[in-house]
Parts: C-alpha cells; sequence; structure tokens
C-alpha cells in the first residue's frame, strides 16, 4: 500500500485554506470566458491545445464565420498546477476552482463548448453563470441556435445556484416627436408575459425565453437591461421590441422567476 503523501496528512480545513489562497482572488470572484479573438488563435492553433473548436460570427456585422476556441479574457494569476497532483487533490482543489462565477457575456458560442470540456467533478461545482441575451429584432438564426444549445445543456446537465442574465433592449428618443401614441415608460407585466410567451405569433420572438426558462431550481436570478438606442416604432415587432425592452428589469424579470427561482414559504 503506498505511502499517505506529506500534503494529505494535513488536516482537510487546512489544505481547503491553501487551495483558497492558490485558487481564488478575493478582491474578484468572476471570471470571463470568451471567444478567442482570430489573431491570437491563429498564432496559438499550432500548441495542440485540449479545448473545443467552434465556428462563430466573427466580423462586427455578424456575416461571416471563422473557427476560434473559448479562452480565459484576463488571466487571475492562479496556481493551477496543483490541480494535476493526483486525483485527489484534484476533487478537492476543483471546488474551489470552479465555485467562481463564469462570465460569458455575449459569447454564447463559447458556453457549451466549454462546459462539455470540463470533467464532470469541475461541472458539477460551478454554481453561478453570467451571460447575456442579443437584442431580439437582430437575433440571426446563428445565435439562436447557439442560444438553445447552452440553455438546453445548463438546465439538463447542471445544478445552478446564480443566473444573472443581461438582456439587450433598445429606447428610441421620443424628444422630437410628442404626437407618437406608443409611450415610452408602456410595459408588460407579468400576467402579460404569461399571456404573449403563448401567442403563435410572438413565438419566434418568445422562443429564446421558454429555452432559458428551462433552467430551474434557482435561489438567486438577476436581471438586468443592457439598453441601446433604436428606430421609432414603425410597425408591430417593433413596436413589441421597444415594449418589451421597457419591461425586463420589471415584470419579465418577475416572470422568469415565477418559472426559474425555487419559491420559498
Amino acid at each position: 500500500m503506498a505511502p499517505i503523501p506529506p500534503f494529505l496528512r494535513i488536516p482537510a480545513e487546512i489544505r481547503l485554506n491553501i487551495y483558497e489562497l492558490l485558487l481564488s482572488d478575493h478582491d474578484d470572484k468572476i471570471l470571463c470566458i470568451r471567444t478567442e479573438d482570430a489573431a491570437t488563435y491563429e498564432r496559438r492553433k499550432q500548441e495542440h491545445r485540449r479545448r473545443s473548436k467552434f465556428r462563430y460570427l466573427q466580423d462586427r456585422m455578424r456575416s461571416r464565420s471563422g473557427e476560434s476556441t473559448y479562452c480565459l479574457k484576463k488571466s487571475p494569476g492562479f496556481y493551477t498546477s496543483i490541480l494535476g497532483v493526483n486525483r485527489q487533490i484534484y476533487s478537492e482543489a476543483s471546488h474551489v476552482l470552479y465555485s467562481h462565477v463564469f462570465d460569458f457575456g455575449m459569447d454564447i458560442e463559447s458556453i457549451l463548448p466549454f462546459l462539455q470540456d470540463l470533467t464532470p467533478t469541475a461541472l458539477s461545482s460551478i454554481k453561478r453563470i453570467k451571460m447575456v441575451k442579443r437584442s431580439l429584432p437582430y437575433t440571426k438564426d446563428f445565435d439562436r441556435c447557439e442560444w438553445r444549445n447552452a440553455c438546453d445543456f445548463i438546465s439538463k446537465n447542471m445544478n445552478l445556484i446564480q443566473l444573472d442574465l443581461g438582456v439587450y433592449g433598445g429606447t428610441p428618443s421620443l424628444a422630437n416627436r410628442p404626437a407618437l401614441h406608443w409611450k415610452q415608460n408602456s410595459t408588460y407585466t407579468k400576467a402579460d408575459f404569461a399571456i404573449i410567451s403563448r401567442l403563435q405569433e410572438c413565438e419566434d420572438d418568445m422562443e429564446w425565453v421558454k429555452q432559458v426558462t428551462a433552467i430551474r431550481g434557482l435561489q438567486i436570478l438577476n436581471v438586468k437591461a443592457l439598453l441601446e438606442h433604436c428606430p421609432i416604432p414603425g410597425s408591430k415587432a417593433m413596436a413589441f421590441f421597444v415594449n418589451f425592452s421597457a419591461s425586463i428589469e420589471k415584470g419579465f424579470t418577475e416572470y422568469l422567476r415565477s418559472h426559474m427561482v425555487v419559491q420559498t414559504s
């Protein structure tokens, strides 16, 4: 029988403190995962990294695809080599490393490859995720597919405690158009969204909502509206988008929480 290494003879609570020092940044608990930019990916392509590759829409107009992989946006200076010492240390230390918040921003295409590359132990340790949904009128089929796959994987394979969801919306300037019937403070309520989600004419607009609400059992759901300028509504679809945008942190958040957060008495 092999002797127990000296490090593993240290009490577990002390080993945990050591892992915290090696694998945790107490000033910043967020690790940002992003799609690696094209130039860096091409330069590091010969390193034979084990990360999964994927295709994404790479130019500003999101009209041209390219190959890439995920990366850590900013290195926190962790000493991750300790994870490779042996299985027991990996099992103990991975809970510390993967207890951080993983922020994917708008790089939805990086979510599934990153999560699928993790070991079952690491995957089970991730409890908090941040991600952003692009504006409804400008969502392409490519984005719809990536969003659906990410939400499906999270809902079936993870037990998240917290989800921080950013939702892009639009707000027009009405300063020079006072005669418009639409009012900028018009909002939908939680009850309105329950009806809207069942309307066939809103099926395309609400498809992504149905996919994210498959993620259940949360303790915390934070929803933030990320508003940009958009044209004055000139169609029913655009009017819906603007009213939806005004409702993101109100009725829409209440609607999502009613489906995704564990209700306590």
